[in-house]
């Protein structure tokens, strides 16, 4: 898949209040460098200063080169070995993204170290939080395992947003932009800076429409964010709350392969036996995707639609003492929602109801509009702390979770007369619950002069998950397990040359399965946890005119869970564990900045993903692992053809970008 872009983005800019504000012509020599050190609160979910693992930050100033009005996975698609999803096809609404061929299950993700994966599904739904990235002051990506980090298990790479750094003068910002499919955003921004004597408070509302690429696949996304804080000499409290609500038409379910480049008549044939599907003689359906292509939805009921609201509330604490830095953090995530669904010819009985006799016949089907139910909270606590030593330095942090999540839903019409069930009653009721509690410490020793720093780490984790109740299909759920990991890491790196530096590191990460795969399993015993062993070998350079990171992996599993290829009843892929599987590649980052406002960037990944062995009577030789491209590849060239900016950030700027991609097979 190629995809090549032309973004002419001229723009006049003022300053609200009329103070200063930060320039935005600052160069982009960012993209590879190494995240600083933030305090306490967060210091200890972020990738170290002399990091032994692939790194790059991303900075505010980045992600506002991009369309803002699109999900984050959208907004990173150009760094290395990331390949992004979207279900309405234009990058807002429903989105996900893979790196290194792990999907978004595998990829952890926090905001000020609090984790955004959903605790039973391992998913983060960026869709519940649009606008995020205009709240982002930087972001971290550490590729691989990664250092230790609260939540579920790195096995594809860790995100670490922040978004406490508040502005020290008063200003505001107001933004309106429109694009292709009826897209139109809306954004308002303030921030009072430092008022009284160490009070600070700031806050954006955020609105985005679009109509989607697919058919009925419209978004209708707002969100609400409130900082509010109070420094003194050796610390600080923090107040962060950011409220999301999106209701999206489903497009979910894709189209059939042959939809793409078939004719008519191989299209009919096909249809014919399309039991994943179930087209069979719906010939208003199988004109539809003749007709539509790859903009086809499956779906055709007006108001199948997903409506949720998340609101998540962040309390940080941080506090010098001697020659400690101490933070912590205690956080609350409330989420509820329904996908509403139409249903041809369900069984009565299924949603609690009895047969319609009539003179003629006994009716024991029925047409059904329901709603499907999640009711979830999560909350915990953190605590973290770190030094400073002549050599080096040490980190702890340990942290305490728990998730609640009611699963239910109800049927708000049907059709078959006689019927007199309340919208309210539930015809299936499940609870799933989840514990999960970690530690870790580490430590950082310099040696040769500070040319050689080496890094070790060991965190402990202990899960616990359980469901109880009936499912969808009125099976009877049962889950009731634990697991504890042992998670070692050890890496050096070594100053080659003021601009050079090489990196080595091997580390341990585990990954509990999530709630699909337990109560998908086809078997009666539970699946196994993952397991991983990740070897990163990286060379940096950077200079003020060119930066380049070059990284070899090579990432060895044990159980990993794979696609089987087969949904479940809402088209979420079912896994299995595979007894041993790798991953491995080479990746290369390069900046090159010939003149100033001129810059290109690029990267490169060429991997093999491979089942070596299924652990189970397949008579399956290795295979690739799917959804694993073996070559990606991206290329950004920028021109800031106009910069008249003053100090003050008043004036005028016009940016001038071409840009490719391409993912392999």
């Amino acid at each position: 898949m190629n995809r090549f872009t032309i973004t002419l983005l001229c723009a006049l800019a003022w300053n609200v209040s009329g103070t200063a504000q930060a320039t935005v012509s600052a160069e982009a020599d960012s993209i590879l460098k190494t995240v600083q050190l933030l305090p306490a609160t967060i210091s200890a979910i972020q990738a170290p200063e002399r990091s032994p693992f692939p790194t790059q930050t991303v900075e505010a100033v980045e992600l506002a080169k991009r369309d803002a009005s699109m999900d984050m996975p959208f907004l990173l698609r150009f760094t290395p070995s990331l390949v992004v999803t979207s279900d309405a096809g234009a990058g807002i609404g429903y989105t996900s993204m893979r790196i290194r061929g792990s999907d978004q299950t595998h990829i952890n993700v926090t905001i000020n170290g609090v984790a955004l994966n959903d605790a039973e599904s391992h998913q983060v739904y960026w869709v519940d939080l649009p606008d995020l990235a205009s709240s982002v002051d930087n972001l971290t990506i550490q590729r691989g395992v990664g250092s230790s980090s609260n939540g579920a298990g790195a096995f594809g790479a860790t995100v670490a947003i922040q978004t406490m750094e508040f502005n020290e003068k008063a200003g505001g910002r107001v933004l309106l932009s429109g694009g292709s499919f009826g897209t139109l955003r809306s954004m308002a921004q303030w921030s009072t800076g430092e008022i009284g004597s160490g009070f600070y408070m700031e806050g954006r509302a955020s609105r985005i429409l679009s109509n989607g690429y697919m058919d009925r696949s419209a978004s209708d996304l707002s969100s609400m964010q409130l900082g509010l804080g109070y420094r003194w000499d050796s610390g600080q409290i923090a107040y962060s709350a950011m409220l999301g609500h999106e209701r999206t038409e489903q497009a979910w379910y894709g189209v059939p392969r042959i939809g793409l480049d078939a004719d008519a008549d191989s299209i009919w044939a096909w249809a014919a036996n399309s039991y994943e599907y179930g087209y069979g003689a719906d010939s208003a359906r199988i004109e539809d995707l003749i007709d539509r292509g790859r903009q086809h939805n499956y779906y055709d009921y007006a108001d199948q639609v997903d409506d949720y609201r998340q609101d998540h509330h962040q309390v940080h604490v941080s506090q010098r003492l001697g020659s400690w830095d101490f933070g912590a953090t205690l956080h609350y995530t409330a989420g509820a929602g329904y996908w509403e669904q139409f249903r041809e010819m369900d069984d009565i009985a299924l949603y609690g109801g009895t047969s319609v006799i009539t003179s003629e016949d006994t009716v024991t089907t029925s047409n059904v509009i329901r709603r499907r139910w999640l009711d979830n909270d999560f909350f915990g606590g953190i605590l973290q702390g770190s030094r400073s030593l002549e050599n080096g330095g040490v980190q702890f942090g340990l942290g305490a979770f728990q998730y609640e999540g009611e699963h239910f839903g109800n049927p708000i019409w049907m059709e078959a007369g006689g019927q007199s069930l309340s919208p309210q009653h539930r015809y299936y009721d499940n609870l799933g619950q989840k514990s999960d509690r970690y530690a870790f410490v580490s430590g950082d020793q310099r040696l040769a002069e500070g040319k050689v720093n080496v890094r070790g780490e060991i965190q402990a984790r202990q899960v616990g998950y359980s469901v109880e109740g009936t499912d969808n299909d009125l099976r009877t759920l049962q889950v009731d397990t634990s697991m504890t990991f042992i998670n070692p890491k050890l890496g050096f790196d070594y100053i080659v040359s003021p601009s050079s530096r090489i990196f080595f590191s091997v580390a341990r990460g585990s990954r509990e399965p999530v709630r699909n795969d337990f109560i998908d399993r086809s078997t009666v015993t539970y699946p196994l946890a993952e397991q991983l062993t990740d070897y990163e070998l990286g060379w940096e350079v950077s200079t003020p005119e060119w930066s380049m990171q070059a990284v070899g992996y090579f990432m060895q599993y044990e159980n990993q869970l794979v696609l089987t290829g087969a949904l479940n009843d809402v088209g979420s892929p079912i896994r299995q564990n595979v007894a041993s599987s790798y991953r491995a590649g080479l990746e290369w980052t390069n900046v090159w900045r010939p003149m100033n406002g001129l810059q290109w960037y690029s990267t490169v990944t060429a991997s093999q993903n491979r089942i070596t062995e299924f652990g189970f009577d397949s008579g399956m030789d290795p295979a690739d692992i799917s959804f694993s491209p073996n070559f990606t590849a991206s290329s950004v060239v920028t021109w800031e053809a106009l910069n008249r900016l003053n100090e003050e950030g008043v004036g005028s700027t016009c940016l001038i970008e071409w840009s490719a991609r391409h993912v392999g097979k």
